[in-house]
């Protein structure tokens, strides 16, 4: 079921079976189900009729999937064009459309945030902001906040230990929820076996107690959680006054009490505390959409590692991991599978563990890595867009494999591949949550 390059998807059989291709029409409307998929995840097996079809695909596809298709026949092959839904001809208006959140990468908030953190310092900044105990005090809040962010975020030496990947993967917001949930029971259960061996006269109800201990652990959580970071950014974002009308509107009452000889001089200070003011704004709203593009790719990661395909019994976590590397902030996105051993036709009792990273890290350009664990026994292979980064790996796959062995892992293969390699995000970063048609 191969799809050339179209507008619309197609899928092209690999090999005829004359019982179902004679008697099929061209425009016929049929439904063809996902029996089977390869490791390759490009071979798959569809039913169709009574007949069994082995065909090549480049669309994501899922066993056990029905997809609506139409035939359409050549000479040589049989070709079946996936049906597209039906389209409505409203579009959401232009203003809705840039109102909808869109997920972008998890990293892309950093550099909004210090620029941010840099007007804050500027004293320009400061004095055009601090007439108003209201702002100063939000100015304070979002400082910390800032700082505390900035601070916690991995460093790329920590994400290439055990320990460090592992501490960085428990933050990475994916877990924030559970982690929340199982903090609550364990305080319930605690807070309960306290209660049954002490009498106390005017007790809080368990609710109570079991909710003001969680909001303490949860405050610590939140200090290196980077969900937890981003929702209290997003929550003083949005409470953000305006500063530059802040600063304008205590302009009168300034100039009433400056004294006259000097008043030649305050216009052009106002002038500049005002443009810097202004400035400060846009940067709020630019870290505004960044922080919320984060939020919403977080989120998503969250669906799809929630979704257990019951066909295969596979599980499936996506994760991404902002790390500062130097000054600079990169991400490096995972996805995680395991494989229940039970759904697998061989005898194998091992579950099969695949992890396949992307990175796209400065000067070297878009990479890509899968890693199966299967009996003990690790393959590794390689994917890069540039020249110059796959000849850098292919260098080093030695030193790779080496390590692997120091590790006491036994290795099966490690290699280069050629080609832009398998889709591991099925959104694009800048993609809408929501389809902007109607």
């Amino acid at each position: 079921m191969e799809i050339p390059s179209l507008p619309t998807h197609v899928t092209t059989a690999t090999r005829e079976t004359a019982l179902i291709i004679d008697k099929l029409q061209t425009g016929q409307p049929l439904q063809v189900k996902i029996v089977d998929q390869l490791a390759n995840k490009h071979d798959v097996i569809i039913h169709l009729g009574n007949q069994l079809i082995a065909v090549k695909t480049n669309i994501p596809v899922t066993v056990g999937q029905t997809i609506n298709v139409i035939v359409d026949r050549t000479p040589t092959e049989l070709i079946l064009n996936v049906k597209q839904p039906p389209q409505a001809n409203q579009q959401i208006p232009l203003s809705l459309r840039h109102l909808l959140p869109k997920q972008t990468p998890v990293s892309d908030f950093h550099q909004p945030l210090g620029e941010v953190l840099a007007g804050i310092n500027k004293q320009t900044v400061q004095s055009a902001l601090t007439q108003s105990k209201e702002l100063a005090l939000q100015l304070l809040q979002l400082r910390r906040l800032a700082n505390n962010i900035i601070h916690t975020l991995p460093k790329q030496k920590n994400i290439t230990t055990a320990a460090g990947l592992k501490d960085a993967v428990q933050h990475s917001g994916v877990f924030l929820e559970p982690t929340l949930q199982k903090m609550l029971l364990d305080n319930k259960a605690a807070l309960k076996n306290h209660s049954d061996n002490a009498t106390t006269r005017h007790q809080l109800p368990l609710e109570h107690l079991a909710t003001k201990a969680l909001n303490q652990q949860s405050t610590e959580l939140s200090r290196v959680d980077i969900k937890a970071n981003l929702i209290k950014l997003i929550q003083l974002l949005n409470a953000w006054p305006n500063s530059t009308a802040s600063q304008q509107k205590a302009q009168p009452q300034r100039l009433t009490q400056e004294a006259a000889p000097s008043s030649s001089v305050k216009p052009t200070v106002m002038t500049q505390q005002a443009s810097a003011a202004q400035l400060f704004d846009q940067q709020i709203k630019a870290l505004l959409n960044k922080t919320e593009g984060a939020l919403s790719k977080i989120t998503l990661n969250q669906l799809a590692s929630s979704n257990i395909d019951n066909s295969t019994g596979r599980q499936t976590w996506q994760i991404e991991i902002p790390f500062l590397n130097q000054q600079a902030t990169e991400s490096v996105f995972l996805k995680i599978e395991q494989e229940d051993p039970s759904r697998k036709k061989t005898n194998e009792t091992n579950p099969q563990w695949v992890v396949s990273l992307e990175m796209n890290p400065p000067k070297l350009g878009l990479i890509k890595n899968k890693l199966t664990l299967q009996n003990h026994q690790i393959s590794s292979h390689f994917w890069a867009e540039q020249l110059e980064t796959r000849q850098l790996i292919d260098r080093h796959l030695n030193t790779f494999k080496e390590q692997l062995n120091r590790a006491n892992l036994k290795t099966d293969s490690i290699q280069l591949q050629e080609g832009p390699g398998p889709i591991m995000q099925n959104n694009k970063p800048s993609e809408s949550i929501l389809s902007e048609k109607a």
